[in-house]
């Protein structure tokens, strides 16, 4: 068998997962009658109708031609990752400002063509717009520096 639009295909198999594991997960709730219907009802509709749009989607690209799927790069995929995983250790520790630095210096290198100091720029006015943001405007009590 050829996947011809492998675009197609791959999204069409991922809405019938995600709707096949909705469904299984309604199933701990009662599913009730159309007259009246129990918490698993409406997941378990709406879990249907995905794993159905999905068929949809990927039988066809078994037979029309499509796009094929682009060239998975890792490298930036990986840094994104941990810099979240960065910010999440570093927020505790460090303070907030500290963790977004550290965040988009790690993110940053998921583009080998960014220079440092523009990394360096991108981070400051990320720690003011987001300071601004949740401590001025939300009052958000976070903290700022490491607790020293």
């Amino acid at each position: 068998m050829r996947i011809r639009s492998q675009t197609d295909f791959w999204c069409g198999l991922l809405f019938v997962a995600v709707g096949a594991a909705v469904i299984v997960l309604a199933q701990e709730y009662r599913f009730g009658t159309s007259a009246r219907m129990g918490p698993g009802y409406f997941p378990t509709l709406l879990g249907s109708l995905m794993a159905v749009l999905g068929l949809t989607l990927a039988l066809p690209a078994l037979a029309i031609d499509g796009e094929r799927l682009p060239k998975l790069h890792w490298r930036p995929l990986a840094m994104v990752l941990l810099g979240i995983a960065v910010f999440g250790i570093t927020l505790e520790y460090l303070g907030f400002v500290a963790a977004i630095f550290a965040l988009v210096a790690v993110a940053g290198l998921a583009d080998p063509d960014l220079k440092p100091i523009e990394i360096a720029l991108v981070a400051l006015f990320m720690v003011l717009f987001s300071t601004g943001i949740f401590v001025l405007l939300l009052g958000l009590p976070i903290r700022l520096w490491p607790n020293l």
